[in-house]
Formats: structure tokens, sequence, C-alpha cells
């Protein structure tokens, strides 16, 4: 067995790795409401979209692993807000894609900037080859358990 020993449910990596997840969004859902009025998950689509402009809102449901109507909300939400907008899809002519706008740009470079200070105080207590360890490790972890959720799921997601 790989797993280090197990007492209670605290000892679990998963559950550990649940509560690290669980303390950042509730820090960072603070910070993202209060200083740019936004959610974590308008500011995650946001992101997204500008990383990898245009895309379609199912593409973005797989990659933050949200059902289809929470997404719908969301991009909703951001297409009110001017932040992105809807442009026909070059590949599907039917089908619709997003685009950041000029004030979602704006907007995601300000907030780009808080999540890396965020992230540089999280990782203070690691040392830079501790960091690059974690980085590789959680790269496997992600693809090893994507592939698990893309076998119970019976289809490929978005990557």
């Amino acid at each position: 067995m790989k797993h280090p020993p197990v007492e209670t449910i605290e000892d679990v990596i998963t559950f550990r790795l649940q509560l690290l997840v669980a303390i950042g969004e509730r820090a960072g859902e603070h910070w993202s409401e209060r200083l740019f009025d936004l959610s974590l998950n308008e500011w995650r689509l946001l992101a997204l979209v500008k990383a990898r402009a245009p895309s379609r809102a199912g593409e973005m449901s797989d990659l933050l692993l949200m059902d289809k109507s929470q997404t719908s909300r969301v991009i909703k939400s951001l297409l009110n807000k001017g932040l992105i907008r809807n442009t026909p899809d070059l590949d599907d002519g039917r089908a619709i894609a997003l685009v950041i706008t000029k004030a979602g740009n704006r907007l995601y470079t300000r907030v780009f900037e808080e999540v890396m200070r965020s992230n540089e105080r999280i990782l203070v207590p690691l040392t830079a080859e501790e960091v690059a360890a974690l980085d590789t490790i959680l790269d496997k972890l992600v693809g090893h358990t994507r592939d698990l959720l893309e076998k119970r799921l019976g289809r490929k997601l978005a990557r």
C-alpha cells in the first residue's frame, strides 16, 4: 500500500487535498467578490475563455467539471457583465463560441495579478524544489484521476 498510515478520515490524502481546496475556495470567494465583483466560478470561466478562446460552453463545463446548467448560468452572468461575448464557432457555423471582451481582458489582468500574489502566499512554506515537485505530482494526479473519471463517464473530457 502506498498510502501513509491512516487512523481517521483526516489522515486520508484525498480528504487533506479537499481541505486545502476548501480553504482556498473560502479565501478566494471572499477576495474575488469583494475586490472584483466576480464569483470564483465566474473568474475561472473568464480565465479559461481567455486561455482557450474561441471555446464552446461544453468545453468550459468539462474543464471546470461543472454541470451544463451551472456553466450556462455563469456564462450568462459574464455576458451580462460584458466580460465575454458570443461569436460564431469557426468549426461549426451552427454553434456559438465564447471570446473575452476588452473589458474582460482588463479585469482578467487585475484578477490574475491577485491570483498570483495569493498563490505565492500559499507556497511560502515550500522550497523552490518542493514547489516543482508538487507541480509534477499534481500533473500526474490530475491526469490519472481525469482518466479514471472519463472511464466512469464513458466519454472523453476536454483537456
